[in-house]
């Protein structure tokens, strides 16, 4: 499983967003942790989240994160679809708002 993870707001408050690509299953997935600012820990998580987006089209991921006005770097939307493409796993990388990226893991 893929783990793409970059930082962004919802109504002001920071959230933890992590996108990946499952391969056993060939879908795609979304979650979304709240962030306490001061501790930078993860208050609470929504990852239930496949009735608004369809888990096999990456695209409805994006249009879900736009409509909750989540704005995402560029690089994870290509890293994604290089994932699920060629059926790689096993990556976390951790994407800035300024488009640099950096693997933290791979195996």
């Amino acid at each position: 499983m893929s783990r793409h993870i970059f930082d962004a707001e919802v109504q002001e408050q920071p959230v933890r967003v992590t996108i990946g690509y499952d391969r056993p299953t060939a879908k795609f997935y979304l979650h979304i942790g709240w962030v306490d600012s001061q501790t930078d820990e993860i208050l609470s998580y929504a990852s239930d989240l496949s009735l608004a987006y369809e888990p096999s089209d990456l695209r409805s991921i994006r249009r879900f994160l736009d409509k909750t006005g989540i704005e995402s770097p560029a690089a994870v939307w290509a890293e994604v679809s290089f994932d699920a493409t060629s059926k790689a796993g096993n990556r976390v990388v951790k994407h800035s708002s300024d488009g640099t990226m950096r693997e933290l893991a791979a195996w």
